[in-house]
């Protein structure tokens, strides 16, 4: 599958995406419509598949969160048998707090994943505090991504992976497969008006289009590295079949498009 560039197509890969059990998806979907987002599917993964489908999607990396040390098993339980799916190429779920995190992201490298989740908000902690390198240093010593969310979030207060929180976490480790969710927490551009930082790894696009405008957006990407940035969207809470039009509809030129859309998030899971 792909999508059209004035020069040619691209396939499409999105770094971010979350669905859910369908027994847990009604209670999800429930809970994040108290917010002003729109929700593009029931938040299921036949519904998710369905819309790649729609949208020409070639591939999505699925995210799920264990909000609680007790859910590790059952969400990466979840993803497993996504492992065999061709379309699909889930990231496991370990929580800091978990009996043995460590041995966590050793077993799911031995199962096959190319990666894991983390989010400081949900799970309450810092990117730079010192009992989660043995986790970091688990999971770089196998070579899997460390896809981490940034930034705010609609339901906390507080910010735990700030700009001051990742420089600090960067100056520990050069790893060159973290993944900073929402362009490292710039949708809220008027806090972070100066972009250029010097991190290591790659930047995801997801629940950014359309939240700051499209000049400095293009100016972020550029400053941060074309090359070291992937196209995601946070579905279902986003769309993306709107967000690939809105994408596509951006000065960026036909090969940043493609990197964006294709190149760069392939080159880093290794397609």
């Amino acid at each position: 599958m792909t999508v059209e560039l004035k020069t040619g197509t691209t396939p499409v890969i999105d770094f971010h995406v979350h669905v859910f059990p369908e027994a847990v998806a009604p209670r999800v979907v429930s809970a994040f419509m108290r917010f002003p987002i729109e929700v593009f599917t029931d938040a299921t993964l036949p519904a998710w598949l369905k819309h790649m489908e729609e949208s020409g999607v070639d591939k999505s990396v699925m995210l799920s969160v264990p909000t609680k040390p007790t859910q590790v098993k059952s969400v990466n339980d979840y993803l497993r048998p996504m492992l065999s799916n061709a379309r699909l190429i889930p990231f496991a779920g370990v929580h800091p707090e978990g009996d043995d995190p460590v041995g966590v992201v050793r077993r799911a490298a031995e199962e096959g994943f190319l990666g894991i989740k983390l989010h400081p908000l949900m799970q309450d902690f810092k990117p730079q505090e010192k009992r989660l390198f043995p986790l970091y240093d688990a999971a770089i010593s196998e070579g899997l991504i460390i896809l981490m969310h940034a930034g705010a979030g609609m339901d906390f207060d507080a910010i735990r992976g700030s700009k001051q929180d990742f420089d600090e976490l960067f100056e520990q480790y050069d790893y060159d497969r973290f993944v900073l969710a929402h362009l490292g927490g710039r949708p809220d551009f008027q806090s972070f008006p100066e972009f250029k930082t010097g991190w290591p790894g790659y930047l995801d696009l997801a629940f950014c289009f359309g939240f700051m405008p499209d000049d400095y957006l293009i100016d972020l990407v550029r400053d941060f590295g074309v090359d070291r940035v992937v196209y995601g969207t946070d579905g279902p809470w986003q769309s993306e079949k709107r967000t690939l039009d809105y994408l596509l509809g951006m000065d960026f030129t036909d090969d940043e498009k493609r990197a964006l859309l294709f190149g760069n998030a392939a080159r880093l899971l290794g397609l």
